[in-house]
């Protein structure tokens, strides 16, 4: 075998690998990804138990993933594996609120500080979600917990002021929460005035009567 042919072999055996390692690790950021969508579903539904195995699953593939990529930066970096890591932000932190009340910390992760923030930003979202939901019930108390959280978590996305190529895009989803809390804070405005609205409508029959 010539220099240049046992070169080439050399080099195929490792590009080779490389794809192996990519083929995996493009297979369980899916995996992932499905895992944290159903779990972020099962808490819109209530059903925290549900959500909770599907974090646990997510969790466990999300480690095999760390190892399966740690060693090659070209892949611990790619974009489909921040999405599985910012995937799984967002499904901890709000099944983490919805059962404890508070921001779960970045400490408590395994990601890249980009994902974190990021998940922040797609849960501020999700709150909203949860937010709407107990205003169409009339509760708006609940409603402004979900408000104040989303407004601590958008309180954090402006401390940090660092450029876009570090944070992934810190001002976008900056400027998305900003917009979604400003509609949110919005609604539950309307939903305070209209219920104030009713009940004096309703306390001037009972005069009348």
């Amino acid at each position: 075998m010539s220099e240049s042919e046992a070169n080439l072999e050399n080099l195929s055996s490792i590009f080779d690998k490389l794809n192996d390692i990519r083929e995996q690790s493009l297979t369980t950021s899916r995996e992932i990804v499905r895992e944290c969508s159903k779990s972020i579903r099962n808490i819109h539904r209530n059903d925290e138990v549900s959500a909770k195995e599907h974090i646990e699953n997510a969790r466990k593939k999300l480690e095999n993933l760390k190892s399966i990529s740690s060693d090659v930066s070209e892949i611990s970096y790619a974009g489909y594996v921040l999405d599985a890591e910012r995937e799984f932000v967002e499904a901890v932190m709000f099944y983490t609120f919805e059962v404890s009340g508070y921001i779960e910390p970045f400490n408590n992760f395994n990601v890249h500080p980009s994902s974190y923030i990021q998940g922040i930003g797609d849960t501020i979202g999700e709150w909203r979600r949860k937010a709407l939901d107990h205003l169409r019930n009339l509760d708006i108390k609940k409603a402004e917990t979900y408000l104040a959280i989303m407004e601590e978590g958008m309180g954090t996305l402006n401390e940090l002021d660092y450029p876009d190529a570090l944070t992934g895009g810190l001002r976008r989803y900056a400027d998305n929460a900003r917009s979604i809390i400003e509609r949110t804070r919005s609604d539950i405005t309307n939903a305070f005035i209209n219920e104030s609205l009713r009940k004096d409508i309703s306390n001037i029959n009972k005069d009348e009567l």
